[in-house]
């Protein structure tokens, strides 16, 4: 039951039965080695009647989960919290194809306002653990998986470049907001570390948030990930899906407003 392939498809058939739209085992090629890769998941709710209304207006809100689910033996911490600075510009974190209204970013509720409005902290790095090896060696020591960042950086490419190439692919009189949103799912432990006078308090949680720093055409990139547990990754995704249908029907009538 601890197989990562399990718990993939645990996954896959509790997002069928939420209904969800799920295509697992997704290839992709990465522009870095020009090899291809896989995605473990990719996941969107599609409500037949409420879209139905929706299009009338030509609005669409979707959200697109790209996700990694990692079955990991050893706790996963997020740590050193996100500082205030003009230098960063976190609301380019999102990766978003918008268009017609949405482009004009005007609208008074946005996924930023509630991805970045919550009250949970967001972090800027992360770890993991494994036991020291040396013969008279005893406790842990902390690391920074190699496969785990490569895998993190396939799934933020992806969305990068997805939400890009819808922008510049739908140049119709629709309104989209479609949101590609990087998720990291762990079988295992999620803890987030509180600095306190000369130690370090480790609490378990069950989502936490990631602004990962990259390099896109030689400038720097943001990137906000999810780091959510099995346990809990149904609800904060009906959460945010829910956001999305609100966005909608917002828009929906705000259009319908503006008819004599």
């Amino acid at each position: 039951m601890r197989s990562g392939y399990m718990m993939e498809s645990r996954i896959i058939r509790k997002l069928v039965e939420n209904d969800f739209f799920v295509e697992p085992n997704q290839r992709i090629l990465d522009p870095r080695t020009g090899k291809t890769r896989e995605i473990d998941l990719i996941a969107q709710r599609w409500n037949y009647d409420y879209k139905m209304t929706a299009a009338e207006s030509k609005v669409s809100v979707l959200v697109n989960f790209i996700c990694e689910a990692k079955n990991n033996p050893y706790p996963m911490v997020l740590l050193t919290e996100l500082p205030l600075s003009p230098g960063l510009e976190p609301w380019e974190s999102l990766h978003e194809c918008r268009t017609g209204l949405f482009a004009g970013h005007d609208l008074e509720t946005t996924f930023y306002d509630f991805l970045y409005g919550r009250d949970h902290k967001i972090y800027t790095q992360y770890c993991s653990f494994k036991p020291k090896k040396g013969a008279n060696e005893t406790g842990w020591m902390a690391w920074h998986p190699d496969d785990f960042y490569d895998d993190l950086e396939k799934i933020i490419s992806f969305c990068k470049d997805q939400a890009v190439q819808d922008e510049k692919a739908l140049t119709d009189d629709y309104h989209r907001l479609h949101l590609y949103l990087p998720v990291v799912i762990l079988g295992g432990d999620l803890f987030i570390a509180e600095p306190m006078q000369e130690k370090i308090s480790l609490r378990k949680v069950d989502v936490a948030r990631l602004i990962h720093f990259g390099v896109q055409n030689q400038e720097q990139s943001l990137s906000l990930v999810f780091f959510v547990t099995e346990r809990y990754f149904s609800a904060l995704f009906d959460e945010i899906v829910r956001l999305g249908q609100s966005l909608e029907k917002t828009t929906v009538e705000r259009l319908r407003s503006y008819k004599p």
